[in-house]
């Protein structure tokens, strides 16, 4: 995979980049501090492919409102994004670019109700911008530390484990008591 990654660089990039721009963003800056991406580089391929991914979703929407069905996206979930777009459309794009797991669905939904494209883009392309610039700023960041917070997150998984054992041993224990109590009751 290494070896891919070195050998296309950009090509392996720009396709994770309209499937998932945010995250794949972070994991870029990241490998900028590795020296495998120029900065400035990584940042035009990541806004571009958001960019096109959002037209995607946008074009799925468009479609038809037939097509939203295999994405689980009501009549009813559409009426109350209507409202949302009718409201403030760039509100309604920025929580669906920000909102994982549900934005996907605000951008076809844009789709859906016809929000006239030009409009779109440039609200899309103004969050891409700014939104891939702070998601790469954080893999620039993390990497310069990545050492630091694997040892932290070593510390994390073993208080968290600590503190699981304790909530099913204090469980186990009241389960115990209380069928304890009930046995003497009888």
């Amino acid at each position: 995979m290494v070896e891919l990654l070195l050998t296309y660089k950009y090509l392996i990039v720009v396709p994770l980049a309209i499937i998932e721009g945010p995250i794949v963003s972070v994991i870029c800056g990241f490998l900028t501090t590795l020296g495998v991406f120029n900065p400035l580089l990584v940042f035009a391929v990541m806004v571009a492919g958001d960019i096109i991914g959002d037209a995607i979703y946008y074009f799925i929407g468009y479609s038809g409102k037939g097509l939203l069905r295999y994405f689980k996206i009501s009549e009813e979930k559409i009426e109350k994004a209507k409202i949302l777009y009718e409201n403030n459309h760039k509100k309604a794009i920025a929580g669906s670019k920000i909102m994982w797991g549900i934005g996907t669905a605000g951008l076809m939904a844009a789709g859906a109700l016809h929000v006239p494209y030009k409009r779109y883009f440039k609200t899309c392309a103004l969050y891409s911008l700014g939104q891939s610039f702070i998601m790469i700023l954080l893999g620039i960041f993390f990497g310069g530390s990545y050492m630091l917070i694997g040892k932290y997150m070593d510390y994390y998984t073993a208080g968290t484990s600590i503190v699981g054992i304790f909530i099913i041993l204090f469980i186990l224990f009241q389960y115990y008591r209380k069928k304890k109590n009930q046995k003497i009751s009888l």
